[in-house]
């Protein structure tokens, strides 16, 4: 099984634990949005520096994180049933990798893409995504992952 897919089903696993654990607490043993929250961070990677970029039609939605010195910006232009990223990740004192992270809302279009800058330069990155579904995407999240 492929890195993404690992990571697919991990996201997968730990959104399906929070729902169970919603759906079958009994009334004595209600589970609180803490918890469910906890859960699903504990199955999450951990991320730094994110930013989530929601739908805006044909409009380019801009985007700018830092990690140190490292930048990566760039914008996200949704469409009916895709989207566009462009942009660049400048990589300082170490090699940073940025990743992207779309989604529609129960999750049956899904993609994970990264892009990498060695230490001391900066890559460019453009880059189209289908999710060939009514409404196409909902949200990208954009991180550098730790």
């Amino acid at each position: 099984m492929s890195t993404t897919a690992h990571r697919n089903f991990a996201r997968l696993a730990g959104a399906l634990a929070a729902a169970v654990a919603l759906t079958t607490a009994t009334p004595a043993q209600a589970v609180t949005p803490a918890q469910v929250t906890t859960s699903a961070q504990a199955t999450a990677p951990t991320r730094s520096h994110a930013a989530r970029i929601m739908v805006a039609d044909s409009t380019p939605q801009p985007f700018r994180i830092t990690y140190g010195a490292s930048i990566a910006e760039g914008t996200v232009t949704f469409y009916n049933r895709s989207l566009n990223i462009t942009g660049y990740v400048k990589a300082v004192s170490a090699s940073r990798t940025v990743e992207f992270v779309g989604y529609n809302g129960n999750l049956s279009c899904y993609f994970d893409e990264t892009r990498t800058a060695s230490a001391g330069t900066t890559r460019t990155y453009g880059f189209d995504e289908t999710c060939d579904v009514a409404g196409g995407f909902y949200a990208v999240d954009v991180y550098f992952p730790v």
